[in-house]
């Protein structure tokens, strides 16, 4: 009975060690998957204890995961290389839209015999293409765009005299948060084109610039003659592009806007008929390196 009694007590105790010696390895496994299916490969490796079925299958797992780590890096690296091609595609249509208007202007006022203005808008024009043209740099200080949007709005005030007035007043502490470039100008050229140019008075456009919620917001707004529902719904159809009714400009923008800066960012408008319309642009008040 004591010879049984010990011989029990062994097989116990080499039991309970053959189970652990084989439980552990498949509970580092178990808890190696969760962390995984976490979306956390750091230190995701299990240690490989024996060369039987259990370290076979764990040496197949740390396989796997090194496989998939490797693919979500080269798929991230993949997106975004499309979305920097992306970005520069949509750059370079709004370049001979841009283009295109203010030549119309020139030659509007060369018609007129408007000669001393069509000098000083060329002069005008030739600064602006310089920042519009050139591929040097995605993001720019906000304070370029601003003074790209002032340069863009005394050439549009040369053409529309007795229908534009405008004010621009942006907050110091925002102008130097990197912005994508052309932002601004296509926004305002749409309140021009579609707000003010068909007022009856003379319209003001305001440019206003100020932080709010960590953010760095930017506001385009006119007193023209405002949009109604209907047509408010579909400002961000992405349209052919059409150089004289703007085409380019809303969809283009707030395509950029969202994909550099993500979705919870880029414009929102406010319109009422009659009244005017405010086009609110928001992006990130502290931002990661520029791509």
């Amino acid at each position: 009975m004591l010879i049984s009694a010990l011989l029990m007590i062994v097989a116990l105790l080499f039991s309970r060690f053959l189970a652990k010696s084989l439980t552990y390895p498949l509970q580092r496994l178990r808890d190696s998957m969760s962390r995984v299916q976490e979306g956390h490969f750091d230190g995701a490796d299990v240690e490989i204890d024996s060369e039987n079925e259990i370290g076979s299958l764990t040496k197949s797992f740390n396989v796997m995961t090194h496989r998939i780590q490797d693919l979500m890096e080269q798929n991230v690296k993949e997106q975004e290389a499309k979305r920097k091609s992306e970005l520069k595609a949509l750059q370079s249509q709004i370049n001979p839209h841009f283009l295109y208007n203010t030549l119309d202007s020139i030659i509007w006022m060369a018609e007129g015999r408007k000669y001393e203005e069509v000098v000083l808008m060329t002069a005008s024009l030739a600064r602006l293409l310089r920042q519009s043209i050139s591929n040097e740099d995605e993001v720019v200080p906000l304070a370029r765009e601003v003074e790209y949007a002032k340069g863009y709005l005394t050439i549009q005030k040369m053409r529309y005299k007795d229908k534009l007035e405008f004010e621009i007043d942006v907050e110091p502490s925002i102008l130097n948060i990197p912005l994508i470039k052309l932002v601004l100008q296509p926004i305002i050229e749409n309140a021009i084109y579609h707000g003010l140019k068909y007022k009856e008075s003379k319209g003001l456009l305001q440019v206003k610039g100020f932080m709010k919620d960590g953010n760095a917001v930017l506001q385009v707004i006119d007193n023209g003659v405002g949009m109604d529902e209907e047509t408010l719904s579909h400002i961000y159809d992405k349209h052919k592009v059409n150089y004289h009714s703007n085409g380019v400009g809303v969809y283009n923008v707030q395509k950029r806007l969202k994909l550099y800066y993500g979705e919870n960012y880029g414009i929102t408008y406010e319109s009422e008929k009659g009244v005017g319309t405010t086009a609110t642009i928001t992006i990130p008040g502290i931002q990661e390196e520029s791509i």
